[in-house]
């Protein structure tokens, strides 16, 4: 056999790097966020432009099908923008330190236009270099499978370079895509959304523990890399909310509970580099799964403040995957050595990422943990409550008069269970609260403190219904005085077979009308 031979590259690795790269269209815009990222990055260490002026300017024009990415950092420069933007694969940048290193993120929009237009000034030359990308050609000849051409032969009869004067100063560098063929990628409100969860942008002044993220990254010297990034001329910032929300049975939204506070988290490598860092929220109703209304929900992961999958992308982690949406918050991989893979929903394998995943586990199993016993503090409360609901409703009974000796003692023998349930209940909330103080747990201290509120030694305090013996009991049937004894008595008899077979309230109405009647 020849050792000497060539090999070929068949034009259907185009397909598998474009349409094939990624299950959503709108990572197209991840991923040229990412590249001005990185030119920003370095245009700033250069002080080709400042952190103040450095920007991502996204214009959707979705009436002329029309996407412009543009940013005023590095640009390329004259003579490589052809080695940069017609090679694949070719990349100069630095694996675990640019977000970008593979080369292939600025082949996304070949999958969703006709046109795709590069466009970029150096600072210094005098000249706008352009590479024009006939995508509609380009998905002709690839699926056209009666020729068999290689990658190289196709692009060449696809792309086409041309020059055009420039001002000197300037520097930049557009992504065009014209004729944009998928409707979500126009769609405005939808990449607002996108981009509020994944691009890395600061947080929202609306969401009230921005400082305390900002005081914990100066205090730990922790790095978060963030962009000014604009829509149609408005910024963008990260979509986190104080509140959250539910939907009624009306299909409107309403407030349920809100962000009390959050957690913080960092672990350490065996050569005591930083792993990871992030946090988590603690909310007042922790022992409940976030509807997905609230889009922020889940522990999500980022490199380079760039998310990393979707909200789905850690919930293998936690024990019980649903535990992922009981809380909103971020992890922020830093190693060097966490890679993300090249469709970026996840990293790749490496000792460095099972070391992550062992570790981070050990976050999620806490978090877990803090939802069950937020849980188990809920129903605590709840059965004193329930407690004092039924004493009160028992007591109104004693005023009112109840439908029968049955009734009475049924709701005694209830009242009484209800009461064994509180006291056991109370105990439980002290031990929660024992716990929480004997460890300095200050998840759960908050999260005890925010359910129970006044409700420990609350049992002691609710009184008790008084017994038969020391108070005469009052009948319904008591304020028929006109009817003789035997008329009240078969009264009485007919309103406990209502009583029996008709909901409460019904039973109530229907015995007021009756005692209207006969007073």
């Amino acid at each position: 056999m020849d050792n000497q031979t060539t090999p070929r590259i068949g034009k259907f690795v185009i397909e598998s790097l474009t349409t094939g790269m990624y299950d959503n269209a709108l990572c197209v815009y991840r991923e040229y966020i990412q590249n001005s990222a990185d030119s920003i990055d370095k245009a700033i260490s250069l002080e080709i432009v400042s952190a103040k002026e450095a920007s991502i300017y996204i214009q959707i024009k979705s009436e002329e099908k029309t996407i412009i990415f543009h940013d005023n950092a590095m640009g390329i420069s004259e003579n490589m923008v052809i080695p940069i933007l017609q090679n694949i694969a070719q990349s100069d940048k630095e694996v675990g330190k640019d977000k970008g290193f593979r080369g292939i993120g600025r082949l996304g929009g070949l999958a969703y236009c006709e046109t795709l237009l590069f466009e970029t000034s150096h600072k210094g030359e005098a000249t706008k270099s352009i590479m024009k990308w006939n995508a509609k050609e380009l998905k002709r000849i690839v699926n056209d499978r009666t020729q068999k051409e290689e990658v190289s032969q196709v692009i060449k009869s696809v792309t086409k370079f041309s020059r055009e004067e420039e001002k000197v100063e300037a520097h930049y560098f557009k992504v065009i895509m014209q004729g944009v063929t998928n409707e979500d990628l126009l769609d405005e409100k939808n990449v607002k959304q996108y981009l509020e969860m994944v691009a890395p942008v600061p947080y929202n002044t609306s969401f009230i523990f921005k400082s305390k993220i900002y005081e914990e990254i100066k205090k730990e010297n922790f790095i978060l890399d963030e962009y000014k990034i604009y829509i149609n001329k408005e910024q963008i910032y990260k979509g986190y909310s104080t509140y959250l929300y539910d939907v009624t049975k009306g299909g409107e939204r309403k407030k349920i509970g809100e962000i009390k506070d959050i957690q913080f988290f960092r672990e350490l490598d065996s050569e005591n580099n930083l792993l990871y860092w992030g946090w988590h929220s603690i909310s007042s109703i922790q022992n409940e799964r976030l509807n997905k209304l609230n889009k922020s929900r889940g522990l999500r992961l980022r490199k380079g403040n760039i998310q990393i999958g979707n909200e789905f992308c850690l919930e293998t982690l936690f024990r019980d995957t649903r535990f992922n949406f009981y809380v909103l918050g971020e992890v922020h991989a830093v190693h060097k050595k966490l890679t993300p893979n090249s469709r970026r929903d996840n990293f790749e394998d490496s000792v460095t990422y099972t070391d992550f995943s062992n570790k981070l586990k050990n976050v999620c199993n806490k978090i877990q943990k803090m939802s069950n016993d937020a849980s188990g503090i809920k129903s605590a409360t709840r059965k004193i409550d329930e407690l004092e609901k039924s004493t009160t409703a028992f007591q109104n009974k004693e005023v009112t008069g109840f439908l029968s000796s049955n009734e009475r003692t049924k709701l005694e023998l209830e009242l009484e269970q209800k009461r064994k349930n509180a006291e056991k209940a109370e105990k439980d909330l002290a031990k929660y609260k024992e716990n929480a103080e004997k460890n300095e747990t200050t998840v759960l201290t908050r999260v005890f403190d925010e359910i129970t509120k006044e409700e420990i030694k609350k049992v002691a305090n609710i009184e008790k219904p008084k017994t038969e013996n020391k108070v005469a009991i009052k009948y319904i049937t008591d304020d028929f005085s006109k009817l003789n004894k035997s008329d009240r008595k078969l009264i009485g008899r007919v309103i406990e077979v209502i009583g029996k077979v008709l909901p409460k309230d019904l039973t109530e109405n229907l015995v007021q009308k009756i005692k209207e009647e006969f007073e």
